[in-house]
């Protein structure tokens, strides 16, 4: 049965996301039924590097009243209570009250999300998250304040999915569930993540293996990658994060810390040919999230991102899978499977032949036509030129370490046409496909002579 990504949202969507809780335990059965996702866990209360994997925190009771009338029921909401909030009981006036009441600015009718607590658990205290209209109507006086929470112990859920390729390197793709109640952010990228596995798994060959990770902002993937051996974290050639991808916005591109990994160009490549122009930009200057893990050393890992942020419902109960798009999410999905099959094609050859080849003559087939100077008066487009520009001096990359990558970048043509093209000086015996060196390719793939075919 088909289902759309948008149905995989609506599945997903309805639970009470944490870095740890009864919504994260809940949902894992739901994932499973979307992949046989392996499931690793981390106990509450482990500490590494500093970040902490927070307790379980249940609200019993939340409310706020005036005079005995109910004014606001904080459990009415997922969000009407800040994450990891304390337990408070007792009378405050206006002033103080407000001090720990929470609101968009955008929607006076939205209810925000309070997360800080979660990442500093040092920073204690008890609040509620409100409508902004609720927050300015409050009159002078006196309010009853009631928290009542339930903190047990329990386990961070991170949950993996790895589809094997030839070459022992892998492409990882991101996204986060700890967002409760929030469709775009970031169901919408563990959405677009599982139908991309899903298409990869029926690719009858891949070079590359790939990895979908969903865990917790950050604190999951600490741990996770900490808990990796460290030969298997060598494998690890890059990574896609897949973040607020199913709002109206355009898709755009965060590169990696250097911004010129094999990864960056890769992108850029399928964002150039896919979209003319598009919005990029360095690190961490268009969004922040699960890059900066996967970039600190040791380990380094070229990570960029994909995404449509800013939107409007950020943060708020109004991220709801009725705001999303259809057509942004299957964009994003097709532009994820165009980064990989970009470097999938992104093959080094080496020459078989010596001297100048006659491209033209029938046993090749291979030229690419160009004017012919007092012959032809027909206008020459400037692709036909750049195709025999890349004809003429295809020999010269053909020397087992230059990507065809850099090839079609250098002559502004799409990879995929160049690909198909050199895979046919393949099959006329002038190139074998090597694996290039970059991220520890070296292995030669068809074999190689070194002198001029027979009848050449």
């Amino acid at each position: 049965m088909t289902t759309s990504i948008l149905d995989t949202v609506r599945r997903l969507y309805p639970f009470a996301y944490s870095v740890t809780g009864e919504g994260n335990d809940a949902a894992v059965a739901a994932f499973l039924r979307e992949l046989p996702f392996t499931v690793h866990e981390y106990p509450s209360g482990s500490v590494l590097n500093g970040w902490t994997i927070p307790h379980p925190s249940r609200v019993v009771a939340a409310s706020i009243r005036k005079d005995g009338r109910l004014i606001y029921d904080g459990t009415a909401s997922p969000l009407g209570v800040i994450a990891q909030s304390s337990p408070f009981s007792g009378r405050v006036g206006l002033e103080e009250l407000r001090r720990h009441l929470f609101y968009s600015e955008v929607d006076p009718e939205a209810i925000v999300y309070h997360w800080t607590i979660l990442y500093r658990p040092l920073e204690k205290g008890w609040g509620f998250c409100v409508p902004k209209r609720l927050f300015m109507a409050l009159e002078p006086g006196e309010y009853e304040v009631e928290i009542v929470t339930e903190v047990t112990a329990g386990t961070m859920k991170v949950l993996d999915y790895h589809l094997p390729g030839k070459s022992g390197r892998t492409l990882l793709f991101n996204a986060h569930n700890c967002h409760p109640f929030q469709a775009n952010d970031d169901i919408s990228g563990c959405a677009v993540g599982i139908h991309l596995m899903q298409r990869l798994r029926e690719w009858e060959e891949r070079r590359f293996g790939y990895r979908l990770l969903i865990a917790p902002e950050l604190i999951g993937t600490v741990f996770w990658l900490d808990g990796l051996a460290p030969e298997e974290a060598a494998t690890l050639a890059g990574a896609v994060m897949l973040k607020s991808v199913g709002n109206a916005g355009e898709l755009k591109l965060q590169e990696s810390f250097t911004g010129d990994s094999r990864l960056d160009r890769a992108a850029h490549h399928l964002f150039r040919h896919r979209y003319g122009e598009y919005v990029s930009g360095p690190f961490r200057t268009l969004y922040g999230n699960d890059e900066v893990v996967f970039e600190a050393p040791p380990y380094e890992i070229p990570s960029i991102s994909l995404t449509r942020f800013p939107f409007a419902a950020y943060h708020t109960d109004a991220d709801r899978p009725e705001t999303l798009s259809t057509e942004s999410l299957e964009d994003t999905l097709e532009a994820a499977l165009g980064i990989a099959r970009t470097l999938e094609r992104d093959r080094c050859l080496k020459r078989c032949f010596r001297g100048l080849v006659s491209l033209s003559h029938p046993r090749y087939d291979l030229y690419r036509r160009a004017i012919a100077p007092g012959v032809e008066r027909r206008p020459h487009g400037p692709e036909e030129v750049r195709w025999n520009l890349l004809m003429n001096g295809l020999p010269r990359h053909l020397d087992g370490k230059t990507g065809l990558l850099a090839v079609a970048d250098r002559y502004q043509l799409p990879l995929e046409a160049v690909h198909e093209y050199a895979m046919a000086w393949v099959a006329k015996g002038l190139a074998a496909v090597v694996e290039d060196g970059e991220g520890g390719l070296a292995a030669v793939v068809e074999g190689m002579n070194s002198v001029w075919p027979a009848g050449g």
